[in-house]
């Protein structure tokens, strides 16, 4: 009898642990879980994640935008009659320092633009796309005569042709 006595406490011992089995199963999954998302979310609002991600998701800085003080009255290369345009542009650019050399160099930023306008003729300038490709050929120009960065964008603050 005592070893009857042995053998089904053994089995009792072996269901216990393997009804408890599934049950460790599950606490230790949950437990895992748990500390993984505690991790994350310490990680997350320590800015790690932010630093370790940062090129990828760093958003870009908005356009600064330069409008030119003066406005640019130019006769225009019409043949046959006497026409002008009067423009007020604007520039955008990611950096101050591109700014800071338009200021820095107006006169000959000026010129190049007046330059590049006066070569149009009234016919072409009608047109969106003739404006549009005015538009291109200043900021060519424009980065073509700049060392320190870029124009992205030329914008017409004021457009008036006769």
């Amino acid at each position: 009898m005592p070893e009857e006595v042995k053998a089904q406490e053994a089995e009792e011992v072996l269901e216990e642990e393997k009804s408890s089995s599934p049950m460790r199963k599950i606490m230790l999954f949950a437990t895992l879980g748990l500390v993984a998302f505690m991790g994350f979310f310490y990680v997350k609002q320590s800015g790690l994640l932010q630093k370790f991600l940062g090129a990828r998701e760093a958003k870009p800085k908005p356009p600064l935008v330069y409008t030119f003080d003066q406005q640019f009255l130019v006769n225009l290369a019409d043949k046959d009659v006497l026409r002008y345009v009067k423009v007020v542009l604007g520039v955008s650019t990611r950096d101050q320092k591109v700014i800071d050399e338009i200021k820095k160099r107006m006169v000959e930023v000026r010129d190049a633009i007046i330059l590049v306008i006066s070569s149009r003729n009234s016919e072409e300038l009608l047109k969106p796309e003739g404006k549009e490709k005015l538009k291109r050929d200043i900021a060519e120009t424009l980065n073509g005569l700049l060392s320190s960065g870029e124009v992205e964008e030329i914008y017409f603050v004021d457009f008036v042709m006769q």
